[in-house]
């Protein structure tokens, strides 16, 4: 056997450059939210939250922008 056929790949988990933590706080319905959207995306918690923060970041962009 080849070396290439034995040894399995680190998965990504995150895209590259994705090297800041953030941590929050939230409540109990807060949470069961969060896990409702993870399982409906089979997503990990953290990926869930990262796509709902950068979701919200172009939101709030696009709302800023239009008050302007």
């Amino acid at each position: 056997m080849s070396t290439a056929n034995t040894i399995t790949p680190k998965p990504l988990y995150a895209p590259k450059g994705c090297d800041q933590a953030v941590m929050t706080y939230l409540t109990e319905t807060e949470r069961a939210d969060l896990e409702r959207i993870q399982q409906l995306e089979v997503r990990s918690m953290s990926a869930t939250a990262r796509m709902l923060i950068l979701r919200g970041i172009t939101q709030y962009d696009q709302d800023t922008l239009s008050a302007e």
